[in-house]
């Protein structure tokens, strides 16, 4: 799996854990859980791309959530 659709996969995971609102936030340990992933490497590559895309938002590294971005693109 390429970074960019792990990236899309997590958006879209984080967006049905909040049921869509905005500024949830979620630890990413419960999207890798959810999710089976593994590689810990991989899954900071693919959130940072989403950050970086606009997709996501950090608090301290740990936990994420979406941006009005990151909604629309996983509805």
């Amino acid at each position: 799996m390429t970074p960019e659709n792990l990236s899309r996969r997590i958006v879209r995971d984080v967006y049905a854990s909040t049921a869509g609102k905005p500024m949830q936030w979620v630890p990413v340990e419960t999207i890798t859980r959810r999710m089976m992933l593994n590689d810990e490497v991989m899954v900071g590559e693919a959130i940072e791309l989403a950050r970086r895309k606009g997709w996501l938002d950090f608090a301290g590294g740990h936990s994420i959530c979406l941006t009005e971005e990151g909604r629309r693109m996983a509805r």
